[in-house]
């Protein structure tokens, strides 16, 4: 799993999260998810598969997660905006993230050991 570091400036800046962002008025959940792949990191990916949704509320925002996997077999082409690392499914409970992240990391997680 791809994992980058929320910059500073960012809501729960300095904690690691998966690409991703705001779906753009017209676009559908899995073309935004290919979009901010490909703006976050540089890469484009293949065998899109939709796995869950959560949502989530902060004290000054809600949040609807729509969760993806996808393949990336050709990973020269990685420029992350921020720090970057890959991890395992099982390593990721190792990473500071956003609380909002938690129910992800569970739904991956299960969805891995499918």
């Amino acid at each position: 799993m791809l994992l980058l570091k929320r910059r500073a400036e960012q809501h729960c800046g300095g904690l690691w999260s998966f690409p991703g962002g705001k779906v753009e008025a017209g676009e559908s959940p899995e073309q935004a998810a290919r979009r901010e792949l490909q703006e976050e990191t540089g890469l484009s990916a293949s065998d899109w598969r939709q796995l869950e949704e959560h949502r989530f509320s902060y004290a000054d925002r809600a949040l609807h997660f729509t969760l993806f996997s996808c393949l990336c077999r050709d990973t020269d082409a990685l420029q992350p905006e921020s720090a970057h690392l890959w991890a395992r499914c099982d390593q990721l409970n190792e990473y500071p993230m956003p609380e909002a992240n938690r129910a992800l990391v569970q739904m991956l997680t299960a969805c891995m050991t499918d």
